[in-house]
């Protein structure tokens, strides 16, 4: 009877609604903290470029906790039937960062009292929960490891996000790395666009891809880039998600 009710809620509700609103449900058993989180805004703003898009395939880099994984996941579960490839090695050495000296302290505590393991099977445990298996994959690889068996396959993706390890060797090995494997229509999405160790990385795509927004404020901090829009295109899509903050 639940089911029922929930399928003619849902029937009646917009499709952004209906995204929003199965996103809310997961974050309410999916924390945000200090090693990192995503606003529901930028969730949307995934969420929406998958469902608009009919995206069928995406990836995310840096799952940690998932809460830009299970968005992505939602949205091909319910739009798209496609599926979204979470990339993260789930060790603290590959969890160290240098390139921020005025969170260095605190980025070095949080390694060190972080029980990575656990927060890897809190992932996989909330995939198969939430009966996300046939939407979401799990890669526990660096990402530098995890694009050599991408490239095998000839896997290409609608979207990307990058939100791993901020140090800037690593953040423009990712961008140079999968920027190729987008499809010819395809989206970067670019966490912790404020760090000056990112900065780098964001002028590389800004030179070769479109920005359609930027979104810095307490709760945000990234940058979406597009790849084979028309002017138009990328301004029709900046309105659209300029307002769903609203």
């Amino acid at each position: 009877m639940i089911t029922l009710i929930r399928n003619i809620f849902r029937s009646r509700k917009s499709e952004t609604d209906l995204l929003k609103g199965e996103i809310e449900l997961i974050y309410n058993i999916v924390p945000q903290d200090f090693g990192g989180g995503c606003s529901l805004y930028k969730a949307l703003v995934m969420g929406e470029i998958i469902r608009q898009y009919k995206l069928r395939s995406s990836l995310d880099i840096g799952v940690y906790r998932g809460r830009s994984l299970f968005p992505m996941a939602i949205a091909h579960k319910f739009f798209t039937k496609g599926i979204v490839y979470g990339v993260d090695p789930y060790t603290k050495l590959d969890a160290n960062q240098n390139d921020y000296p005025e969170l260095k302290d605190e980025l070095d505590k949080f390694v060190s009292v972080t029980d990575f393991q656990k927060i890897y099977k809190d992932v996989k445990d909330v995939i198969k929960n939430k009966e996300l298996d046939d939407n979401c994959i799990l890669v526990r690889e660096t990402s530098s490891n995890a694009v050599l068996n991408f490239k095998k396959e000839g896997r290409k993706f609608g979207l990307i996000h990058i939100d791993g390890n901020h140090d800037t060797k690593f953040v423009i090995e990712d961008v140079l790395n999968y920027t190729p494997l987008l499809d010819h229509k395809g989206f970067v999405v670019l966490d912790d666009v404020s760090w000056n160790s990112v900065k780098p990385a964001y002028d590389i795509l800004d030179k070769e891809m479109s920005l359609v927004i930027e979104f810095i404020d307490s709760l945000n901090d990234f940058a979406l880039f597009a790849k084979g829009l028309t002017i138009d295109e990328v301004k029709e899509l900046r309105a659209f998600l300029t307002k769903l903050v609203a």
